[in-house]
């Protein structure tokens, strides 16, 4: 894996990555841990997508780009694969206020 595939994911992806870990709360530090999410997802689109063998700059750019055309169904992978990621690091989420068990007792 080389550097330029990771901006390829940075430059296809970053932005929705960016949002699904907002969005859903994962225990990922983007400003620390960013580069090492980017090569995680990148190892397993490459398995994912093509049998792990080894892959072009220009066949992961145009995978990168039909892949953004469904984007609902990029989110939900992307969201399964910094789920993964995040489980690594401890819980997936970090809850906020009360506890369910307060509100209903």
């Amino acid at each position: 894996m080389n550097e330029d595939a990771l901006m390829l994911i940075d430059k296809y992806l970053g932005e929705l990555i960016e949002q699904i870990v907002y969005k859903y709360r994962y225990n990922v530090d983007l400003e620390d841990e960013y580069d090492s999410l980017l090569r995680y997802i990148y190892k397993r689109l490459v398995k994912a997508w093509f049998r792990g063998q080894e892959v072009s700059l220009e066949e992961l750019e145009t995978a990168l780009r039909n892949a953004r055309k469904r984007k609902r169904q990029l989110e939900v992978l992307l969201s399964y694969l910094v789920s993964r990621y995040a489980a690594r690091n401890g819980p997936i989420y970090l809850p906020q206020g009360r506890d369910w068990y307060d509100e209903r007792y």
